[in-house]
């Protein structure tokens, strides 16, 4: 078998390419960045994917599944040019991609892209499965475009499949890559009273449920990315603490507002996500419990 992946240089893209190798897949990636993985089954094209005049029809030749990853981070104030770079990365590649496969005399079989627990906007203590409504507020906007331009892959034939992510834990990026930071320095803060909802998953689970979308026929449409137990805010900051010592000091959500301003919703929102599909299709978590997936995670060497 053989997969493209869009983006596929990022953070979750270059752990689903070793992954992909190692099942003995063929894998393709297109990415601005430079290639940081070796392996005569993979190939690497340097190239952006809002520029798909200079796409390539040969890049796609015996392609089974195309994964598309792309998109820029949210972790940044969210100014006009921010906004419109994380529509784009997002919204736009996705269009650019299928717009592009709709040319090609083989289509791939499945068209997977990733979307982000933000299509629910602030459900409070909601249990959110794949049938749950959008919400409200720009990452819900993001999320809904974002699935909607991957969803016009059916039109041409093909499966789709929209992995809706939580918030990825990994030592090396996401949102631990951000609390890290503060950590360092030994605080680390609590918005409000953190009881919203705040669901994760662990980086190896996450790979493993991309590979089981390109794979498995039976799965299409939305697919909640999260442990089945999400926690609160604040039990994930103090849980925290017990593998990386710090000082927790409380934030009135209103400071946090008025510092990120639009931003604040990506720490304040309360969401609780349910992978009622995935779990249906018998995909069994490797780390349900926040402990053990903290745990495996501080226990390596970076």
């Amino acid at each position: 078998m053989k997969v493209l992946i869009g983006g596929g240089g990022g953070f979750i893209g270059q752990r689903l390419a070793r992954y992909l190798l190692d099942q003995g897949l063929e894998v393709v990636i297109l990415d601005r960045n430079v290639p940081r993985i070796e392996s005569p089954h993979l190939k690497w094209f340097t190239i952006d994917l809002l520029k798909p005049e200079l796409f390539n029809k040969s890049w796609f030749e015996g392609v089974d599944a195309v994964i598309n990853l792309s998109g820029k981070d949210i972790f940044t104030l969210w100014t006009k040019k921010n906004k419109n770079a994380i529509w784009g990365s997002r919204v736009t590649v996705n269009k650019n991609l299928i717009d592009f496969i709709s040319t090609l005399e083989e289509k791939p079989k499945v068209f997977v892209s990733a979307s982000a627990v933000g299509y629910y906007g602030d459900k409070g203590d909601t249990e959110l499965d794949e049938s749950a409504p959008n919400g409200l507020g720009f990452l819900a906007e993001v999320c809904i475009a974002w699935e909607k331009e991957a969803r016009r892959a059916e039109s041409l034939g093909m499966r789709s499949v929209q992995v809706r992510t939580a918030p990825v834990l990994d030592k090396k990026g996401g949102i631990l890559g951000e609390l890290m930071k503060s950590f360092k320095f030994g605080f680390s803060f609590l918005f409000g009273s953190g009881l919203n909802w705040f669901s994760w998953i662990h980086m190896d689970d996450l790979i493993r449920i991309y590979h089981t979308a390109a794979m498995d026929g039976r799965l299409s449409g939305p697919v909640n990315a999260s442990s089945p137990h999400a926690v609160r805010y604040r039990d994930f900051i103090y849980l925290l603490r017990e593998f990386r010592k710090a000082l927790i000091i409380p934030l009135p959500v209103w400071v946090l507002k008025l510092l990120l301003q639009e931003t604040a919703d990506v720490l304040t929102f309360s969401q609780r996500m349910m992978p009622a599909k995935i779990l249906k299709h018998g995909f069994k978590f490797s780390y349900n419990d926040l402990r053990d997936a903290l745990g495996e995670i501080f226990s390596k060497k970076v």
